[in-house]
């Protein structure tokens, strides 16, 4: 009855096993993962803001897309980035004219601040659109500030009437 060990003895055993060890020592992640999870963000980093396509896409991606980032992703990127007035209608009515109303939820919260009400008007469909297909929109309260501002700021009372429907729908 001596040999037999109790159930402290056996969980400490266990407890002290090699494979036990890797579990105690930090995040499990040695530094050269990390180093590779850092530089593989940045590439994609560079790919998506700066258009810099990597070596190994190279030659899988359609001819003329390595030597930098698109009028339309510049322009959309302008759009993003302004802080409102001349440069943000500038920039719409030329994205707008060139390519058309992009589907982006962050393009559309900053056309809610276009002076003219046919760039208003097809943003607002193009909201509607989103929301009628089930999906949220991201910084919702923005929306409904802006929607709540567009029944005063618009001339046009169609415009007023869809930018006050939608702002009660997203509330």
């Amino acid at each position: 009855m001596s040999d037999k060990k109790s159930w402290r003895d056996i969980d400490r055993k266990r407890d002290q096993s090699d494979h036990r060890s890797g579990d105690r020592k930090g995040s499990g992640r040695s530094p050269r993962v990390e180093s590779a999870t850092a530089a593989y963000k940045k590439t994609l980093d560079a790919f998506f803001d700066k258009g810099v396509v990597p070596d190994h896409l190279k030659g899988k991606l359609p001819a003329g897309t390595s030597e930098g980032p698109s009028e339309r992703q510049t322009l959309i990127r302008t759009v993003r980035e302004s802080k409102g007035g001349k440069e943000l209608e500038k920039a719409l009515d030329q994205l707008i004219e060139q390519f058309g109303l992009p589907d982006d939820p962050d393009v559309w919260l900053q056309a809610l601040a276009h002076p003219k009400d046919a760039v208003l008007k097809d943003t607002l469909g193009k909201i509607e659109e989103y929301v009628n297909s089930g999906q949220l929109l991201p910084r919702q309260t923005r929306f409904i500030e802006r929607l709540k501002g567009l029944e005063f700021s618009s001339f046009d009372p169609r415009v007023q009437m869809k930018a006050v429907s939608l702002a009660t729908r997203l509330r």
